[in-house]
């Protein structure tokens, strides 16, 4: 028999062994998880991540208050060197105006967030009473990934608020959260989004539960959701093994998950139904968007081949696509059972054929890609609402062709081009594809897509451009760029086409339009100068860009992966700017619009700000009343 003392020193030294093996096993773990899972960052588990931050009931989610808090950063490296400032101390990668939005170097990219905790600019959270609101969550799918300009949301919100007649103003927010199930989202739902008095929810949850769904021993909703525990997603360990495990589903046969998929999907719907019936009290309509995805329907050896399927097993594509056209079933079937919920597709479904070049990988749709989700949503929810103009477009659910497909991207584009769209299309299409992420798993797709952005994007928002001798050769030489990147691709012969037929060169234009249409008869009837006189019917035109030559330029000459954090530490400080004249200074801000132009509002906030220090009134009222005529969105009030 042992005495209590040696107990006691017994107890304590297992409890000091385990200890050790423990904090070990965390140590080892964490060092293991790969670079880019959102929980092995700067900072995560000592809470000074510069985007993230941990809630006990939903998890991680965006930092709350981002730019005001005092956290650890991603270096800004340009060919390997880390640039500092004068002192040799590592310049900030956060760029703000204000403390209400900015932008925040991630692991890969840069996002534009706000100080509510959402991605996108800064919106009044108590709604006003000429605003409706709609609200877009889920996961990854909706939060996007590095195109700020280009999420669906902020798409769609561009696109209705084009459309609308009259003095409403429509807002859409971006609630999506990358990995998050729809546990996370109907806790979200309840936590914050019921403050926001939405008028429609979107709801596009689902990929990141068809994993979730495959789990054995599952037999009630809280373990379901049991990944999201607070003790356990702090845990290195058990977060490596979940990601171990996730890779794993790869390469491994699915029989077993197909086994208990079926009977987890429960869980799933009770969280959907959570919400529905929730929202159903509060008057707020509920759309169920189906899940986009490479996937097709019918026999798999129709779809692999695309390079995104690269490193799946038959099996585990097998299963994906069982899930993914279960669970657009289910949505389906739900919104029969409720008068308040509806359910679209969002024309990247399994019902679309040939999507290869609008997603980055199985599921998650480039910016193009976005754009055409956006788009379907904006034709139902302006004919259901009656928003105003519908520039002759509606919805409908159906089996799409590749060439239909090409079709809808082709409209999606005269349906939202802004200063927006040209900033972020003119930044891929003059850099390869590559501008405010570090890397895109297929670069070739999005460089494509942003040319014919671009271009037509150029031609529509200044129509004299093209025949500029410089603006000639350069838009020849990035449309042959996209042909070669994309031969197949029909919309980049017929945007070569008409930027001929513009400039009077009758051969050049039939050589591209009828190569156009012989890829895509669908384009024959798709007329330039009909869907032009519409654009231009309801197009502002951007007071801050009076020159576009200079726009193009600065962004040609001065752009490298990061350049905007580089300018605002060295260029926009007060001091510097003191040693400028007006014109300079308001010049240095206009550059960072050009740059970033969803953080308008707080730009130009900040150089009315400024001369009015420098007393000079007249100079920030004349800010102030362009600021004015900039379209507004998404909470971008005028300036006062």
């Amino acid at each position: 028999m042992f005495s209590n003392n040696k107990k006691n020193k017994i107890v304590f030294f297992t409890l000091f062994v385990n200890g050790v093996i423990f904090f070990g096993l965390e140590w080892i773990a964490g060092s293991l998880i790969q670079g880019d899972n959102i929980y092995k960052n700067v900072g995560m588990m000592d809470g000074k991540h510069p985007l993230m931050e941990f809630d006990g009931d939903l998890g991680y989610q965006i930092r709350k208050q981002a730019m005001g808090k005092l956290t650890h950063m991603f270096p800004m490296i340009v060919e390997k060197q880390k640039i500092t400032d004068i002192s040799g101390k590592p310049i900030s990668t956060k760029l703000s105006f204000t403390y209400q939005e900015g932008i925040i170097r991630s692991e890969n990219g840069d996002i534009v967030v706000n100080s509510l905790g959402y991605r996108g600019p800064y919106f009044k959270k108590n709604k006003s009473p000429d605003t409706f609101r709609i609200v877009a969550m889920g996961g990854s799918t909706t939060a996007g990934m590095y195109e700020n300009e280009l999420t669906y949301p902020r798409l769609l919100e561009r696109m209705l608020n084009r459309a609308v007649t009259g003095k409403q103003k429509i807002e859409v927010i971006n609630a999506g959260l990358w990995g998050y199930t729809s546990c996370q989202v109907m806790k979200r739902y309840k936590k914050e989004i019921v403050d926001l008095e939405p008028d429609v929810i979107l709801l596009m949850s689902g990929w990141n539960d068809i994993n979730k769904m495959r789990e054995s021993g599952i037999k009630k909703k809280s373990q379901y959701c049991m990944n999201h525990h607070p003790v356990l997603v702090r845990s290195n360990i058990f977060r490596f093994l979940r990601l171990k495990i996730s890779e794993g589903f790869k390469n491994k046969p699915s029989e077993l998950g197909i086994n208990f998929f079926q009977g987890n999907t429960k869980y799933y719907l009770e969280n959907l139904r959570e919400i529905i019936e929730d929202a159903e009290a509060k008057g707020t309509h509920i759309v169920l968007v189906s899940l986009p995805s490479l996937f097709e329907r019918g026999n798999i050896d129709k779809f692999i081949r695309y390079e995104q399927f690269s490193g799946f097993s038959l099996q585990e594509i097998g299963y994906r696509q069982s899930a993914l056209m279960h669970i657009n079933s289910l949505k389906k079937k739900i919104a029969n059972e409720y008068k308040h919920v509806f359910y679209v597709d969002n024309g990247l479904s399994p019902l679309t054929k040939g999507k290869s070049q609008f997603f980055a990988d199985t599921i998650h749709p480039t910016g193009a890609g976005n754009r055409v989700l956006a788009f379907q949503l904006f034709k139902y929810l302006n004919e259901k609402y009656k928003f105003g103009e519908t520039f002759g477009q509606k919805y409908s659910e159906e089996n799409w062709s590749k060439n239909k497909l090409e079709l809808e991207y082709l409209k999606s584009i005269f349906a939202s081009n802004q200063t927006e769209d040209l900033s972020f299309s003119a930044c891929l299409a003059l850099h390869g594809g590559v501008c405010t992420h570090k890397q895109v798993a297929i670069t070739k797709h999005v460089h494509m897509t942003g040319i014919n952005e671009f271009i037509l994007g150029s031609i529509l928002q200044f129509p004299l451009v093209s025949k500029s001798p410089d603006f000639k050769s350069l838009f020849e030489n990035l449309m042959r760029k996209a042909i070669d990147l994309s031969p197949d691709f029909s919309v980049s012969y017929w945007i070569f086409g008409t930027f001929y037929s513009i400039n009077g060169e009758k051969e050049l234009s039939r050589k591209y339009l009828e190569e156009a249409f012989k890829i895509n008869p669908l384009l024959k009837d798709f007329s330039f100068i009909k869907n032009a006189k519409k654009f231009l019917k309801n197009f502002r035109q951007d007071p801050f860009i009076f020159n576009f030559r200079k726009f193009v330029e600065f962004v040609k000459r001065d752009y490298v992966p990061g350049a905007h954090f580089m300018k605002y530490n060295f260029h926009l400080s007060v001091g510097y700017l003191n040693k400028k004249s007006s014109d300079e200074a308001i010049a240095r801000h206009m550059e960072f619009y050009y740059f970033a132009p969803l953080l308008a509002r707080s730009i130009f906030s900040k150089t009315a700000s400024y001369l009015k220090n420098r007393q000079e009134p007249d100079l920030a009222e004349k800010i102030i009343m362009k600021t004015r005529q900039l379209i507004t969105q998404n909470g971008l009030k005028s300036l006062s």
